[in-house]
């Protein structure tokens, strides 16, 4: 292994843990899994399901159509965003999630996984649901 491959990453961290501290902004999660970039990825999994019952409740009278658009314009937004942006968004998302009960987070759980149990996405490996490898 390169000397460079040892240095770079030790000063990419200590520059990025610098820059948070700076900034007031809690530091990036860390990804998850091995499916690439997108928002979503950044997420912790409590991150993931607070977006999850907020997106869910917000859709919940919406035509199949207009569910489509909003998920769309919820995509362009986040595209948009700074990463200081979504450092914050995300931070938002933790702090609703922890004011919850446990008895409401465990509801949302059980809320997030039948779904993901009467909708199946082929291709990813997520419990209770069909396609996975």
């Amino acid at each position: 292994m390169s000397l460079s491959r040892v240095i770079l990453p030790v000063f990419a961290v200590s520059f990025l843990a610098t820059a948070s501290f700076a900034a007031d902004v809690p530091p990036a999660p860390p990804p998850h899994g091995d499916h690439g970039g997108g928002f979503m990825h950044l997420l912790t999994p409590d991150q993931r399901t607070m977006m999850f019952a907020e997106t869910h409740k917000v859709t919940a009278g919406m035509t199949d159509d207009q569910r489509h658009a909003y998920r769309e314009a919820q995509h362009a937004k986040f595209a948009a965003m700074s990463d200081a942006e979504k450092l914050k968004f995300a931070a938002g998302l933790q702090a609703r999630w922890n004011a919850l009960s446990a008895g409401e987070k465990a509801k949302i759980q059980q809320d997030m996984e039948a779904f993901r149990a009467s909708h199946p996405w082929p291709g990813h490996d997520h419990p209770g649901q069909g396609g996975g490898q």
